[in-house]
């Protein structure tokens, strides 16, 4: 049977080449365009050797290596003819002869123009190279030459790089092929191409097949560049850095990080939009480049925040540099259509790799350094110190542990007597909350309430104050005759629009009278967003809830605004009965006497000693309370102290 019997019923242009005598023996009538032929006699008579290349020739032999495994070959081939030339896509198999040899069966698949939206056919063709056992470079296949020419003078030279060319040969000669990637010098220009070597151990040369990449190439680049680089300034982001940074760290001499904040970038934003924003972050980028120049780094971590590395041989000392940048960007900037601003930066610095060897650490440390230059009063920089983690890692201990506590309710209320001068009795307790856990033991109100108030969850422990306080109120108003008030400390986060409504559903819940009920409200609170804040505290006294203003003396208050708010109480700071300087006799006096003219209740904080109860006494204060009567109790130890029968008068000794 004819072999070829199946091919004449092909539409595609298709023949078959005999690779060893470098003839066409057969073609069907569509491939006489391509080959440019007058006849199929004609194009069965021509002797394609004669022009062939080396390279191509040798690519050829390989493909029949590959027939011989039964696999087909799909690829991009360049046929030149009458000064012609024409990329075809390709299917190449193996056929047999009938003298038991094995020729090429070739049928296009595709032509250029056909594929020329969806393929980039000029990156796609068949590039071959052929260099001899020495390197030396033999010949190039027409496609190559076509784009490139021969002037290639050995593979050293493609390769750039005489050592890397003797391990292509060596690879290629001991494992017949290898596959790369790789920036190559083409004579011409560098590209980036895929390669396969093979060794063709009949003739002791090497096959470079190759595929043109560069445009693949740079557009991973590109990607990568913008991956790594902020839009706005042009500096590298966080990532940027990080991956310069990490690649260098086993040659990089010892470094220091800094951490930079702008201070007041939101009042610009907010006052002049964000246009002006980003003019001023460009601006910034620009003089901190300038500072630092090819000393090291710099990167915009994002917002107003940047980070700088800079090698320790580059400066005299960190102090000496951070403070040329603050005074760098401490000069006015001017912005188009806005005119001069002027900004300061807080920096805050660590040091690879005596503080860390990693560069997200070393980010943390000097976050960490520059925050506390914040609390130091900013525009100026603070070096990262081992108590710094420490603290923050208490912290974020603290507040998961804080958040399994709200969840289980694992909180205790203490109560601390608060005395009436006046009658030498009990008037009531402040209620004060208490927090043991299991793994890190008692935790101090001042530590964790901070941090609840920070993170927002002082709202719901707020709330579970308010409650267990109301319902242990309830319970000694069933059980003893006297009634008295607990005070409950209220947060400038609890003062929202429907507290009154719900300290209201919690009075009725347990049954308490609203008058029993206090609330201690810091100047602070009282007075910031002064306008939202009196409303709820106007609801809360209509319902007959006394006011109190806590740690009186320690804020900034406005007496004006002070008068028309509706406090019935005020709570005079501890340090002031505490303290031994004389001025603290005449804040204590002059704070009595304004309470007198507001018409104010008037109460000591942190009576310790018989010493300070005399003088509060002189000066006619009508509440105490302090470790001089009692510290803040548990209930079983207040009842056992306090209310030792049902029905007592609860007289105090003074």
């Amino acid at each position: 049977m004819d072999p070829l019997a199946p091919l004449y019923y092909l539409q595609n242009p298709i023949w078959v080449f005999d690779v060893d005598n470098k003839k066409i023996l057969w073609a069907n009538d569509k491939s006489l365009r391509l080959w440019e032929a007058t006849s199929i006699e004609e194009l069965l008579n021509r002797d394609l050797g004669q022009d062939m290349p080396a390279a191509a020739a040798a690519t050829l032999l390989e493909y029949q290596q590959t027939f011989k495994l039964n696999k087909k070959i799909k690829t991009w081939w360049r046929f030149s003819h009458k000064q012609i030339t024409k990329n075809m896509l390709c299917l190449f198999s193996g056929i047999p002869l009938t003298d038991g040899r094995m020729a090429m069966l070739v049928e296009v698949i595709a032509d250029e123009s056909s594929l020329r939206r969806d393929l980039a056919f000029s990156d796609c063709s068949n590039l071959a190279l052929l260099f001899n056992e020495d390197g030396t470079f033999i010949s190039a296949n027409t496609a190559f030459s076509s784009d490139y020419g021969e002037n290639l003078v050995d593979l050293s030279e493609f390769i750039g790089d005489i050592t890397i060319a003797q391990q292509w040969l060596e690879n290629a000669k001991k494992n017949n092929s290898f596959k790369c990637n790789r920036l190559c010098w083409t004579g011409q220009r560098h590209n980036w191409f895929d390669i396969e070597a093979k060794w063709l151990n009949d003739n002791s040369q090497l096959l470079l097949q190759l595929v043109n990449v560069t445009k693949d190439k740079e557009k991973l680049n590109k990607e990568k560049y913008n991956a790594e680089h902020d839009f706005l300034t042009g500096l590298m982001n966080r990532r940027g850095i990080s991956a310069a940074l990490k690649a260098s760290h086993h040659h990089r001499s010892h470094y220091s990080l800094l951490f930079l904040d702008l201070d007041g970038f939101k009042l610009v934003n907010d006052s002049y939009g964000h246009a002006a924003g980003d003019k001023l972050l460009r601006a910034v980028a620009i003089r901190l480049l300038n500072v630092v120049k090819d000393k090291g780094l710099v990167a915009r971590f994002g917002g107003d925040e940047f980070i700088i590395q800079i090698e320790k041989r580059n400066y005299t000392t960190i102090a000496n540099f951070t403070d040329q940048i603050i005074k760098t960007l401490s000069r006015p900037f001017h912005i188009k259509d806005i005119g001069e601003l002027s900004i300061s930066c807080s920096i805050g610095t660590a040091n690879y790799p005596d503080d860390a060897n990693n560069f997200d650490t070393l980010v943390t440390q000097a976050d960490m350094a520059m925050h506390r230059a914040k609390q130091r009063g900013r525009n100026c920089y603070y070096p990262f110190l081992q108590e710094m983690a420490d603290a923050l890692y208490r912290k974020m201990t603290l507040r998961h542990h804080l958040s399994q506590a709200l969840e289980n309710h694992d909180f205790e209320l203490y109560y601390q007597p608060i005395i009436d001068l006046n009658s030498q009795q009990l008037k009531g307790f402040e209620a004060l909350i208490r927090w043991h856990d299991e793994l890190l033991g008692q935790i101090s109100p001042a530590e964790f309430i901070p941090l609840a108030e920070e993170t927002g969850q002082i709202v719901p422990l707020g709330l579970w104050i308010l409650h267990s306080a109301c319902q242990q109120l309830a319970n000694w108003n069933q059980r003893y005759a006297q009634q008295f008030i607990i005070s409950i400390n209220l947060s400038r986060a609890q003062l929202q629009p429907s507290i009154a409504q719900t300290i209201e559903q919690i009075i009725r819940q347990y049954n308490v009278n609203p008058s029993q009920l206090a609330l201690e409200i810091t100047e602070s609170t009282m007075l910031q967003d002064y306008c939202e804040t009196k409303p709820c505290l106007d609801a809360l006294a209509a319902m007959g809830i006394e006011l109190y203003l806590d740690d009186f003396g320690t804020g900034y208050s406005s007496l004006s605004q002070l008068h028309e708010l509706p406090i019935s109480t005020v709570k005079l700071d501890q340090s002031f009965v505490q303290g031994e300087h004389s001025s603290n006799k005449v804040i204590i006096e002059a704070t009595k006497a304004i309470c007198d003219k507001l018409n104010l209740k008037i109460v000591a904080e942190g009576v310790e000693t018989q010493t300070q109860l005399d003088y509060i006494n002189h000066c006619g204060f009508d509440y105490c309370q302090g470790y001089f009567f009692s510290r803040p109790l548990p209930v079983y130890e207040l009842e056992e102290t306090y209310f030792k029968a049902p029905i007592m008068s609860m007289a105090v000794q003074l």
